[in-house]
C-alpha cells in the first residue's frame, strides 16, 4: 500500500504520525484541540464532539495525520489544556496584589532586619553619650576652641549640638521602636 496521496494534484504522505507533523502543524493542531477543548468545558459537549471540531479543522487545513493519533494527543493533552484554562480564569488583580504583597513583604525584612542592627547599635551610642557628659569631652571641646586640632579635623563629636541632637533622636526612635513593639 502506498504511504501517498495525490490531492489536489499534490502528493501527500498518508500514514504520518503526529509526532512526524512540522512544528507549525503541531502548532496550529495543539491551538485547536486547546479551543475544543475550552468548548468542552464550557457548554459540556463531548469527547467526540470536541475529536469532530479539531478532525474537521485538520482536514480544512489538509494535514494529512491518522485519527487515533490525533484523538490519542488530544486525551494525552487534557490536563495541560485544564491547567492553561485554571490559569487564563484568573483575575488579573490577583497577580497584581500578590506582587504588592511579595514587595512589602520583602521590605518589612529588610525594616525588620536594620531595626534590629540599629537596636545592636544602642551599646555604641550609649558610649557616646558617655562620652558627650564625660569631662574628657569638656576638655577636648575646650581644646578645639583653643585651635589646638588641626583644621581638617572632622568635628562632628566636638560640637555642642552634633551629639545632644543625635541622642535626642536615637531616644525618640528608640520610644517608637519600644511602643510599637508594645502593641
Amino acid at each position: 500500500m502506498s504511504k501517498h496521496k495525490m490531492v489536489n494534484g499534490k502528493l501527500l504522505q498518508m500514514n504520518k504520525s503526529y509526532g512526524q507533523l512540522k512544528n507549525k502543524q503541531k502548532s496550529k493542531i495543539a491551538e485547536w484541540m486547546y479551543q475544543a477543548y475550552k468548548k468542552q468545558v464550557n457548554e459540556g459537549i463531548s469527547d467526540e464532539e470536541a475529536m469532530s471540531l479539531v478532525l474537521d479543522k485538520i482536514n480544512e487545513a489538509q494535514i494529512w495525520v491518522p485519527d487515533y493519533e490525533v484523538e490519542k494527543k488530544y486525551n494525552g493533552s487534557k490536563n495541560k489544556f485544564k491547567r492553561r484554562l485554571a490559569s487564563e480564569n484568573i483575575p488579573q488583580h490577583i497577580y497584581q496584589m500578590e506582587a504588592l504583597l511579595d514587595k512589602a513583604t520583602a521590605r518589612l525584612d529588610v525594616l525588620e532586619a536594620k531595626i534590629e542592627e540599629y537596636k545592636e547599635l544602642q551599646s555604641d551610642i550609649k558610649r557616646l553619650e558617655e562620652y558627650y557628659t564625660s569631662q574628657q569631652w569638656k576638655d577636648d571641646f575646650a581644646m578645639d576652641e583653643k585651635g589646638t586640632f588641626p583644621e581638617r579635623l572632622k568635628r562632628g563629636v566636638l560640637s555642642e549640638d552634633g551629639i545632644y541632637n543625635l541622642l535626642e533622636r536615637n531616644k525618640e526612635m528608640m520610644d517608637w521602636i519600644n511602643t510599637g513593639s508594645e502593641d
